[in-house]
C-alpha cells in the first residue's frame, strides 16, 4: 500500500505546483495589464487635436513622409518596437499617397460619419451626399532615392478609374505651401507594455508655423498575442477602447487623410 500512497502524494504535489504556477502567471499578467492600462490612460491625457487655424481651397499638399507598406501578416504587426505601430491600421506605400487624392462618399442617413474613399465618382446612390474631392495633387519624396514626385489621378479625381494607378511626375522642387508630417513616438517604457504613439503635424512651409497637430496613442491590451489569427497592432488600432483620441464616426484606416483635410480643406470643383 505504500507505493500507491506515494504515487498519490507525488501526483497531488504535481497538481499543486501546476496550480501555483498558473496562479503566479495570472497574477503577473494582471499586474502587467494594470500597469499598462494606467500608463495608457496617462498618455491619453496628452492625446488630441490642437488647431491654430484652417485653410480653404487647398489644391495640393506635400507628404514629408510616406508610411511604409506592411505585407499581409507581416512581422511588423507583432513587433513591439515597430516605429509606425500607431499607424498600423493605415495603408502604406502608394496606397497611402493615393488616399489623399481620393474622393469621399458620405451617407445621408449618417451625415456625421466620415465616408468611404474612392478614386472615381463613387457609387450612384440616392443616399449619397455630394461628393467631397481630395487634393488635386500630392508631392512626396521617394524613400529609396530621395527624389521628389508629384502624384495625381489622370484626368482628375472625378474621372479616375480603379484600374489605373495615379500618375507620378518627377519635379525639381516643391510648389506646395502646406505639408503633412508625422513623428513616430517610440518610448522603450511604453513599447515594453505595447503602447505606441504618433504625432501628425500640419505645417505652413512658408512661415515654418505648425498650424495643427494630432497626438495619438494605441495600446495592444493583448501584449502582442497572435492567437486566432490576431494581428496585434492592427487589432489595437481598430478598437476604440485602445486608441486615443477615439473617433466612432471615422474609419481608422484613413485617419491621416481625415485629419489633414479638416485643416487644409481640399478645393472643390467650381
Amino acid at each position: 500500500m505504500l507505493l500507491p500512497l506515494a504515487l498519490c502524494a507525488l501526483t497531488a504535489c504535481g497538481k499543486s505546483q501546476a496550480t501555483k504556477a498558473a496562479e503566479a502567471n495570472e497574477a503577473a499578467y494582471r499586474e502587467k495589464y494594470a500597469k499598462a492600462e494606467a500608463l495608457f490612460k496617462e498618455r491619453c491625457k496628452t492625446a488630441g487635436v490642437v488647431i491654430k487655424r484652417t485653410v480653404k481651397d487647398v489644391e495640393g499638399i506635400e507628404l514629408t513622409k510616406v508610411k511604409k507598406p506592411i505585407p499581409w501578416g507581416g512581422t511588423e504587426y507583432f513587433d513591439p518596437m515597430y516605429p509606425e505601430a500607431a499607424m498600423a491600421g493605415e495603408s502604406g506605400g502608394d496606397d497611402y499617397i493615393k488616399e489623399f487624392l481620393m474622393t469621399e462618399v458620405r451617407d445621408r442617413l449618417i451625415p456625421d460619419r466620415r465616408g468611404m474613399l474612392t478614386p472615381d465618382n463613387g457609387p450612384n446612390c440616392e443616399r449619397c451626399m455630394p461628393l467631397i474631392l481630395g487634393y488635386k495633387f500630392v508631392e512626396y519624396r521617394d524613400r529609396a532615392t530621395g527624389r521628389l514626385f508629384r502624384a495625381s489621378f489622370p484626368g482628375g479625381a472625378r474621372r479616375a478609374d480603379w484600374r489605373v494607378d495615379f500618375k507620378r511626375d518627377h519635379i525639381p522642387a516643391s510648389s506646395t505651401r502646406y505639408a503633412l508630417d508625422y513623428e513616430d513616438l517610440v518610448d522603450p517604457e511604453d513599447r515594453e507594455l505595447w503602447i505606441s504613439g504618433t504625432r501628425l503635424k500640419v505645417i505652413d512651409k512658408q512661415s515654418g508655423e505648425m498650424i495643427a497637430e494630432l497626438t495619438k496613442f494605441v495600446w495592444d491590451a493583448g501584449f502582442g498575442g497572435g492567437a486566432t489569427g490576431r494581428w496585434p497592432w492592427a487589432h489595437a488600432a481598430s478598437t476604440l477602447s485602445t486608441v486615443c483620441p477615439s473617433y466612432p464616426n471615422r474609419p481608422d484606416h484613413w485617419d491621416n487623410r481625415y485629419f489633414v483635410d479638416t485643416i487644409l480643406h481640399p478645393k472643390q470643383e467650381d
